[in-house]
């Protein structure tokens, strides 16, 4: 190797080591000091889009759950809402089941009227950061009446209608000792497919006025006026169920493969999950499709609206299916019901009290019909009259009529409690899948970027030795020019 002061070959070598070794140094520090060993791309460019691409699912999960707890808490408002309208019930059938000679009505009414207040306090007060699931309306510092919230990263949502706990919803509106309910003879001759049972709620406003000038019926927010329809299915078709839901919406529903569907375009549709399928109509109208405890075809048909978009209006359709019915057509005695005929009433009583309806049946086949605040006027008594042409329904009040409208609302507050309870369930399992998750997507980040300290201690001293011997080296190297000095000493 030749001597040149220009060019300082191990100079050069001592100073590119260096300089490496500096670099990695400060790479390896940085990995001690944040924990991580990869922080930017340039560090390695794919782990680095996975960890960033996984990082963004935790935060979007951490949304979810936060949306999730918040969820919980309205569940949990509506649950202690419903315990106390649940012993508020109990309390006033103990006080109603045991009347005796000595209590008149007044004093019974008195409690009554309490009870319905408590009520509607509990029903209207478990609103949680305007969420309400009990009251049925909006108003009063109650914005939603639904809940909806997102339970996965990828959009999904978990919604819960809202039902009405009020006294109006639960049927005891205008509750008294005088409420009157209402006798139907069905008799002995089996249901046909075009028989329909129609009943209604009282009025708020009756209607008023003849042709032009005639004004209908009204309920309010509070007591939407509802005409309910419990139609006859023989054949489990719905074709007669399906009429009855156009002609109160206007639309043009349809069963395809077994899924409701509504002809105009500009039909929206919304599914909650518990299977229940909201349309908007183009006419202001809105149809909720869902099912009963027997699987029934339900739907709800809002009429009529207030400034707030509650509802004042509504006509409920039951489908009664009875195509699956079974038993001896033939009556054993002369003029009684037979078996089938006694299955299938069995079957719309069931239907009716999942509609809120206090309904019993004698051994005649007899039905006694209350709640609901059912109209029993002579207009309405005549209305219910399609099951059974030939006898009149009757009005009949009574303490029994009054305990069994109590009976049926504590039923409808079971059901909704125990709906209430599966999405709290739902949601409770929903977070622990949410944090289950973020776990484990947090553990794969980890793996992908944080650093080994153990080893990355151990580097950082051998490169700060490294480091040393090159700075050594380069003084060494620098020095060599120095030395051509003495082959020019004279």
């Amino acid at each position: 190797m030749s001597l040149s002061i220009n060019t300082n070959t191990a100079a050069m070598a001592a100073l590119q080591s260096l300089n490496q070794t500096t670099a990695d140094l400060t790479q390896t520090e940085n990995a001690v000091s944040t924990g991580k060993s990869v922080n930017t791309a340039s560090d390695n460019p794919a782990m680095y889009s996975i960890a960033q691409n996984m990082t963004a699912q935790i935060s979007t999960l951490s949304g979810v759950s936060t949306g999730l707890a918040f969820s919980a808490q309205v569940l949990n408002t509506a649950t202690t809402g419903l315990s106390s309208i649940s012993s508020a019930l109990q309390s006033l059938a103990t006080t109603i089941g045991t009347n005796t000679t000595g209590v008149d009505n007044s004093t019974l009414n008195d409690a009554i009227t309490k009870t319905l207040a408590s009520i509607d306090s509990a029903a209207t007060g478990a609103k949680f950061q305007g969420v309400n699931l009990l009251s049925g309306q909006t108003g009063n510092g109650t914005t939603y009446t639904s809940l909806s919230t997102a339970m996965d990263a990828q959009g999904s949502t978990f919604t819960q209608n809202g039902f009405n706990v009020t006294s109006a919803g639960l049927g005891l509106s205008n509750l008294s000792m005088d409420t009157a309910g209402m006798d139907i003879a069905l008799g002995s001759t089996n249901y046909t497919g075009s028989q329909s049972l129609k009943l209604s709620s009282v009025p708020a406003i009756a209607s008023t006025g003849t042709g032009s000038t005639a004004t209908a019926a009204m309920g309010s927010a509070t007591d939407p006026l509802v005409s309910y329809n419990f139609v006859m299915d023989e054949a489990g078709t719905q074709a007669d169920a399906l009429t009855a839901l156009n002609t109160a919406s206007g639309g043009t529903f349809s069963l395809v493969n077994g899924k409701l569907q509504e002809g105009t375009s500009t039909t929206t549709s919304t599914t909650a999950s518990d299977g229940s399928v909201t349309f908007s109509l183009a006419n202001g109208k809105s149809v909720v499709a869902s099912k009963d405890g027997n699987g029934n075809a339900v739907y709800s048909v809002t009429t009529g609206t207030d400034a707030n978009g509650n509802a004042t209006a509504k006509t409920v359709i039951s489908d009664v299916n009875l195509s699956a019915a079974t038993g001896n057509t033939t009556a054993t005695t002369t003029g009684s019901p037979s078996q089938l005929m006694v299955n299938k009433t069995n079957l719309l009583t069931q239907a009716m009290q999942y509609q809120g309806f206090a309904v019993s049946r004698d051994s005649s086949n007899n039905l006694t019909v209350a709640g609901n605040n059912l109209d029993t006027s002579s207009t309405a008594l005549t209305a219910a009259n399609g099951l059974n042409s030939s006898a009149t329904p009757t009005a009949v009040t009574g303490a029994a009529v009054v305990s069994t409208i109590v009976q049926a609302a504590i039923s409808s507050v079971t059901r909704t409690a125990s709906t209430i309870g599966y999405s709290s369930t739902t949601i409770s399992n929903l977070q622990t899948t949410t944090s289950s998750l973020s776990d484990a997507l947090t553990t794969g980040v980890g793996a992908l970027t944080d650093a080994d300290l153990a080893a990355e201690s151990a580097k950082l001293t051998s490169l700060q030795t490294k480091q040393q011997l090159a700075v050594q080296s380069l003084s060494i190297a620098n020095s060599q020019s120095s030395t051509l000095l003495s082959l020019f000493r004279g």
